[in-house]
């Protein structure tokens, strides 16, 4: 190999959930197209000897896809630092030319670092590339990121409306739906379509459960 073909790298980074084998296919392409070395890096903010067996899930099933495209898989704790810090840290130590990330709104990144988590890694890139991935858009996801819908229903319950597949009526309230599962969990996260004042509408299931957020 050449030393030209040296000169792009590139990374992707994650954190668990349903969008991360999207970024990571399109790291993959690129990193194809480029002809150059692909890392996918998620930053973790966990405390020690903090376990979360759906999280070890995704990080598995990451692993796996991105060792068969190539790859190098690593999660870097982030011990306080700032997601930002961690992510640029990595990338000078890889030599990332490349980085792609997700972006939906208020993303985790956003949150993790309590500001705008975007221009703070432009401004301090340099000339890195980043490439932003919108993942808002759940019709265009599904397929890739959910298995097949099933008929479901979600039961009031004090705050909570809970799943559940037996789709019969029941005489709490309840909402009608098609209820998308997360792949690569053994839980019932996922997303589930209705409608909501007449338009269509997924809301996030989380471990069987749905809460309305009130304004």
């Amino acid at each position: 190999m050449t030393t030209a073909e040296h000169r792009e790298s590139v990374m992707v980074c994650v954190y668990y959930g349903p969008h991360g084998q999207r970024l990571i296919q399109r790291g993959s392409q690129l990193a194809k197209l480029l002809r150059a070395p692909f890392t996918v890096l998620t930053v973790d903010s966990s405390k020690e000897n903090e376990y979360n067996e759906d999280k070890e899930q995704y990080l598995k099933a990451w692993e796996k896809m991105c060792r068969d495209s190539g790859g190098e898989f690593l999660v870097r704790k982030s011990r306080g630092r700032k997601a930002a810090d961690v992510i640029i840290e990595t990338a000078r130590e890889k030599g990332v030319t490349q980085i792609i990330i997700g972006q939906s709104g208020q993303t985790f990144w956003q949150s993790f670092t309590k500001g705008n988590f975007v221009n703070e890694l432009v401004e301090r890139l340099g000339l890195i590339d980043l490439h932003i991935v919108a993942v808002q858009r759940y019709e265009a996801l599904l397929e890739e990121t959910h298995e097949e819908g099933v008929q479901a229903i979600l039961v009031k319950n004090g705050e909570k409306y809970e799943l559940n597949y037996s789709g019969e009526a029941v005489e709490t309230e309840f909402m009608r739906g098609t209820f998308f599962k997360e792949l690569h969990t053994d839980f019932n996260n996922g997303l589930f379509k209705t409608q909501l004042n007449g338009e269509p509408q997924y809301l996030k299931i989380v471990h069987g459960e749905w809460t309305e957020r009130r304004p």
